[in-house]
């Protein structure tokens, strides 16, 4: 009797645990079911969202940012390298509802002609001359008041995308947020703020250098000085500059374009040769005024052996 009853609690322990085992499994599936759900609504409401874009660039900023530190043009004439191109293809013609650049054109060297064909809508900022920051500074004010008021204007515009390569643009981003669109960002990975990861006021965000294939190998200034030596001395041999003066402005953009290397480069270039004693700054007066003339030392022996190369 007893052993009735102990093979009868046995078989009863065993029911109950297929029992529990198959709750369980069907538990686990009907989770696996509702996330599978939960990302087709979410993947869903996404590409919705995406189904009528707004793209605001900054570009006086994009540009400074690209051509100082990597000699690369946004406007480029290679198309998988063309941030305008990138993003129409990137988002679809079909879905963008208005794309527009925001620059004291200016300051910056693009070809107004090449954008309107590419249907860019051009907003001029006058920055009244003024530094390449301030040109910045003032382009971002009049991208987040335009962005703002197309959300009340137009709101059938469901996700903005801001292009940018600074953290200047984080309160239109999050009031963008707080008013419930779709906030995307391309941005420039060295040159956000480290106190402030603008990243996090995007739903999705994506490195610029990465998109727009930038070539970001290191440059060594002292490879380039013989030739920026060269530059100069053919630069004051030009019968029409004789009366013109070689700022460093002038000097550096100069050599950015004749090396085919960044700004940044460039001055690295110039303080090398300063520290080597090889070219020499003067103030000559033209009939624009009194202004810094750089010119070599013709006194010194130039030797590729005696240039300094540590930087």
């Amino acid at each position: 009797m007893k052993e009735e009853r102990a093979t009868s609690s046995g078989g009863k322990s065993r029911e109950d645990w297929d029992q529990r085992s198959d709750e369980l499994a069907v538990r686990k599936f009907s989770q696996v079911i509702a996330n599978a759900v939960e990302q087709a609504l979410n993947h869903s409401a996404r590409k919705n969202a995406k189904d009528n874009v707004a793209i605001f660039v900054d570009y006086d900023n994009v540009y400074w940012t690209l051509m100082n530190r990597y000699r690369h043009d946004p406007d480029h004439e290679d198309i998988e390298k063309n941030l305008f191109e990138r993003l129409w293809t990137f988002y679809g013609m079909d879905n963008i509802r208005m794309f527009k650049a925001y620059a004291d054109f200016e300051q910056v060297d693009a070809n107004l002609t090449s954008l309107q064909k590419k249907r860019i809508q051009i907003r001029h900022v006058y920055a009244n001359g003024k530094s390449e920051d301030k040109a910045k500074n003032a382009s971002d004010i009049e991208l987040s008041i335009d962005a703002m008021e197309t959300s009340y204007s137009d709101p059938n515009i469901t996700c903005y995308v801001f292009v940018t390569a600074d953290s200047d643009m984080i309160p239109i981003m999050s009031r963008m947020l707080y008013r419930g669109k779709h906030v995307e960002l391309f941005y420039v990975e060295d040159a956000i703020a480290k106190h402030t990861d603008i990243r996090n006021y995007a739903h999705e965000s994506y490195d610029l250098l990465e998109f727009l294939r930038v070539d970001v190998s290191p440059k060594n200034p002292s490879d380039f000085l013989e030739e920026a030596i060269d530059y100069i001395a053919e630069w004051h041999a030009q019968p029409a500059n004789k009366t013109k003066n070689l700022g460093p402005k002038w000097l550096r953009d100069g050599l950015a374009d004749y090396l085919a290397i960044p700004s940044n480069t460039a001055s690295q270039v110039i303080d090398l040769l300063h520290r080597g004693n090889y070219i020499r700054e003067e103030l000559r007066t033209n009939e624009y005024g009194t202004h810094k003339n750089i010119v070599l030392n013709t006194d010194v022996d130039v030797t590729r052996e005696q240039i300094p190369t540590n930087f």
